[in-house]
């Protein structure tokens, strides 16, 4: 038997069982490593601020914002496991302080906390901005200083606020970064301070679109603050690894997040945003046919008639989703209270502007809405304060017929509710005092007081009912029509974040009117006390010595005017004794204030020239700036329609200075006085006059001037204010707490002293009856001939449209033809010049065209022509949009864009849709296609239309070489 079969011995089985053990030893030994390995690593516990949009916030449970954002690019390269903890910054800091946080986020570095605190590099340096209402800037910000004359809104408790209050700000805090933004939009505060991503998120995210960065925060080293991550000190290993998952984060990757919440609140800027209807809802929409839209014919900027068209927000955003969807809208204009009775007996398909309630649920299928805007109360009352209904308590309060909230208001306040089917009506009723209070959603009551030019309206509060943040502007469907409802809803998810803010944009620019801030009690300081004692308690000043109503002398050299009864106000007030140096002109007094031979001017409006050697206290007036001209003379645009022209302005005013700087095209006329400049416009020496409305209305009456009249309005009012030498600063801070002391009543009625001018005339009233008998022989005769006239009349301009029509379009496709070319294209080409908008022309020319007619006949040509011009209709339906056929089966679209790529897809989805769908005549299907060229650019001031054409041209040749059916694209400036 061989040995290889013989027992083992007992040492080999001893040392077989040895190796058993280590062996399972080892195993075991790598199970439990593996195992603990494949343990989910513990969470790591990071503290985030709760309630700090765009940075950090939560969405039910989900955390959001451009911090969580990086943490979790922190996760996904180091593979730690963040768990997030919310709170206000003292309790987070103290939690992680006391090890129940292991990091907290948006630390800044401070060198005392270094010995417990571990930071990583800064992900993100916030720098502190100012914010301003658009529509009244503040002018430029260089310091401290600069901020003295305004009420300066911040954050409660922030860190640079006692910064601000020892440089004798007057600083008004609030809870949070959105009330804050509300008081500026409200006019409660002049300017206000915070990071410039929370600001923007915040007023871009409540529609506060007139709310504009103004400059940086003159704060010094406070300016800026760094974001970290800070990890206890006794932890260096989680902080080695959350530093080195922040290094991997690419510095393009934290630009992109950081875009997504400064530019889209948060949307994935490469988010796809296509949109393809599905077979049915194609079906849907080819069966629906032509929809019919109701759009509230005065609900400005929202949707409005002007021009004969229907304008607004809410028109730009139904064209847009007609593009998209292919529907066929009709517009119908009308009152919200007769549209909603349409909606109701289907006379309409669609109400635009139309707030969810409950019981319009009962008959109608609402889209999600596109737009949310604040409800406020507007009042002339400067002593209400609006904390809910009650607080109207005694005031007669206007409102919209059928606003979602009117039974909650009637049934609060009776009688005193008055419902009004007009906002312009409603409005016109605040400012004759027939309502106390006006409620209304911010952007349209916005319009309408600066429209009517009504004066000391002010903002008292917010009108918030409970599920209502806001008036929420949806598209109320027909319940017959519910799918259409959806398909809106899909559309409108497809509008890019991009458009939808250019579209708002365009819109939204209107400014709540001004608050006044009028105190009872003066309060001088000691060292203001002192300097009225040092100067016997008097102070020259100069004025305008013929700028009535608002200032002026009269025949005995007394002081008169608006300003003259605001200083007799100060005067009483102050005990000041405020002594007139008198001048033979403005232009003389303004030398005399700067050479120090007086103190200050009563009304002047503050210029970068002018702050060389005067300081101003804030406006204590706004006075409309028009343009006059003669009663023959066509209305204007803007200034710069002027362009090459005279125009008068009297010499050294305000406006002289700024119209140099922004219109150097006008032929600018000083004169000496608004008498000369006036008689120099009836005389035809000017084209047009620069004035106030306050003025020219005086001086027209006084001079009966009626062969004048305003042709345009300047975009910037006069703010007039107190202007007071600069070598004196306390006399500034006087001044200032003078102004700042007119009560709501004293400003009410010192707007009113230049709207109710009544110019005294003797009257010979014998002449007068005499007059009155031969007038009421001569209006008997006349009546039946004025009204066979206007019949006449009537029928011929009829006549006239027609004939006018019929000279600008073409016979065959209905579109406007060579002349409307001509007569059209010039202009729109000036309007994007003047507007800095881009301008596109396409050249559309129908691929091998005459072979159709060789194939299948001329008539049958001519049908193709039809056919591709009705598609043309179909996808440039916008307002400036023009379409016209240049000749033969030459076709151009000229039109206005905002986004480049947006125009450029318009035309290939119109070039696709003729090659993807037949034109059937008598049978047969007939294959068209056609080649565009398309030229962009913003028009420069050397451009000329002709060059946009020529480019489109060449682009065309290009299209027809390269193998037709196709878009080619030329761009000339963008």
């Amino acid at each position: 038997m061989s040995d290889w079969f013989a027992p083992p011995s007992n040492s080999y089985l001893a040392r077989l069982g040895l190796t058993f053990l280590v062996g399972l030893a080892l195993l075991l030994t790598l199970s439990s490593a593996g195992a603990e390995e494949d343990a989910p690593e513990d969470p790591v516990s990071v503290g985030i601020v709760a309630d700090n949009k765009p940075y950090s916030f939560f969405e039910g449970r989900t955390t959001a914002g451009f911090s969580p954002d990086i943490l979790k690019e922190i996760e996904a390269n180091s593979g730690i496991r963040f768990e997030y903890r919310a709170g206000n910054w003292p309790e987070l800091y103290e939690a992680f302080l006391n090890g129940q946080l292991d990091v907290i986020d948006a630390i800044s570095y401070r060198e005392d906390e270094t010995d417990r605190v571990l930071f990583t590099e800064p992900y993100h340096i916030r720098q502190t901005y100012l914010m301003q209402d658009g529509t009244r800037p503040i002018g430029d910000i260089e310091s401290l200083a600069d901020l003295k004359n305004l009420r300066v809104g911040v954050v409660k408790d922030v860190y640079y606020r006692d910064l601000l209050v020892e440089n004798g700000i007057d600083v008004r805090s609030y809870d949070s970064i959105p009330s804050l933004v509300r008081a500026l939009a409200f006019q409660w505060v002049d300017v206000i301070v915070g990071p410039r991503l929370s600001l923007k998120y915040q007023a871009n995210i409540a529609g506060l679109y007139f709310l504009s960065i103004a400059g940086q925060a003159p704060l010094g080293p406070k300016a800026q603050e760094d974001l970290r991550i800070g990890v206890r000190k006794d932890n260096p290993e989680l902080f080695r690894r959350i530093q080195l998952g922040l290094e991997a984060i690419p510095e393009s990757r934290k630009m992109e997040l950081l875009q997504r919440w400064r530019e889209f609140g948060g949307t994935s800027i490469n988010e796809s945003l296509n949109f393809k209807l599905t077979d049915e809802e194609r079906q849907f929409i080819s069966n629906l046919g032509p929809i019919r839209v109701g759009l509230m014919a005065d609900y400005a900027p929202f949707s409005f008639k002007a021009g004969g068209k229907m304008q607004g927000l809410s028109v730009d955003v139904l064209n847009r989703l007609a593009d998209l969807t292919g529907l066929q809208v009709i517009p119908v204009s009308g009152a919200w209270s007769e549209l909603v009775p349409m909606l109701r007996d289907g006379t309409i398909d669609v109400l635009a502007n139309m707030s969810l309630t409950e019981e319009r649920q009962g008959f109608t299928r609402f889209t999600e809405p596109y737009y949310i805007i604040p409800n406020v109360v507007f009042t002339r009352d400067g002593g209400l304060e609006y904390t809910g209904l009650g607080s109207l308590s005694g005031y007669t309060v206007g409102i919209s017929s059928d606003i979602y909230y009117e039974k909650e208001v009637v049934q609060a306040l009776g009688n005193n509710a008055k419902v009004f089917d007009s906002q312009e009506a409603m409005f016109q009723s605040l400012e004759h005092d027939r309502v106390d209070v006006v409620l209304a959603a911010l952007p349209n009551g916005n319009f309408w007081v600066q429209e009517l030019r009504i004066p000391g309206v002010r903002i008292a509060g917010e009108l918030v009912f409970e599920d209502h943040p806001g008036e929420d502007l949806r598209f109320g469907v027909r319940a017959s029509l519910a799918p259409l409802a959806e398909i809106l809803d899909q559309a409108m998810a497809a509008i890019s974040p991009t458009e939808m803010r250019t579209i708002e944009d365009r819109w939204l620019g209107a400014s709540a009117a001004g608050e006044s801030r009028g105190q009872n009690k003066l309060s001088l300081s000691p060292d203001e006390q002192a300097w009225l004692d040092e100067h016997d308690r008097s102070v020259s000043y100069c004025i305008d010595n013929d700028w009535m109503p608002l200032e002026g002398l009269d025949s005995s050299g007394k002081h008169v005017g608006l300003s003259a009864e605001a200083f007799r106000l100060f005067s009483e007030r102050s005990n000041i004794q405020f002594e007139l140096v008198r001048t033979e002109s403005w232009p003389e007094s303004l030398e005399a204030v700067e050479s120090r031979r007086c103190d200050m001017l009563a009304l002047a409006m503050k210029t970068p020239d002018r702050t060389r050697y005067l300081n101003f206290t804030t406006p204590y007036l706004q006075v409309p700036n028009i343009i006059l001209g003669r009663i023959e003379a066509p209305f204007i645009e803007n200034v710069g329609d002027l362009r090459n022209k005279k125009v008068g302005l009297v010499k050294g005013y305000a406006f002289s200075e700024l119209l140099k700087y922004r219109y150097p095209g006008l032929k600018l006329i000083e004169v000496e006085n608004e008498t000369e400049g006036l008689k120099l416009l009836q005389e035809n020496e000017l084209a047009g006059y620069v004035t106030t409305l306050a003025t020219a209305s005086y001086h027209m009456q006084e001079l009966g001037l009626a062969d004048i009249k305003v042709i345009g309005r300047i975009p910037a009012d006069w703010s007039l204010a107190v202007g007071t030498r600069s070598d004196e600063p306390t006399l500034l801070g006087i001044m200032q707490k003078l102004v700042d002391n007119l009560t709501p009543e004293e400003r009410n009625n010192l707007e009113s002293y230049w709207r109710n001018i009544k110019i005294e005339q003797s009257v010979d009233y014998r002449l007068v009856w005499q007059l009155v008998g031969i007038a009421i022989i001569g209006a008997g005769l006349m009546f039946y001939w004025n009204r066979k006239l206007n019949r006449l009349n009537r029928q011929l301009a009829s006549a006239n449209d027609a004939l006018a029509r019929l000279s600008v379009t073409d016979d065959l496709t209905q579109l406007g033809n060579r002349s409307y070319f001509d007569r059209e294209f010039r202009k729109s080409f000036q309007w994007c010049q003047r507007n800095r908008d881009g301008f596109a022309v396409a050249m559309v020319d129908a691929d091998l065209f005459k072979s159709i007619n060789d194939t299948y006949g001329h008539e049958a040509g001519d049908h193709c022509l039809k056919t591709l011009a009705e598609t043309m209709r179909q996808h440039f339906r916008r307002e400036t949009d023009r379409l016209s056929r240049f000749g033969g089966e030459e076709f151009v679209i000229f039109t206005t864009y905002q986004d480049r790529k947006e125009i450029v897809e318009r035309m290939d989805r119109f070039r696709n849709a003729i090659a993807e769908r037949p034109t059937v005549y008598v049978g047969k299907e007939i294959l068209m296609t056609v080649s565009i060229g398309l030229a962009t650019g913003i028009p420069e001031p050397n451009d000329s239309p002709a060059s946009f054409l020529r480019l489109a041209d060449q682009a065309l040749y290009c299209a027809k070489q390269n193998g037709r059916n196709r878009l080619e694209v030329r761009a000339i400036k963008e």
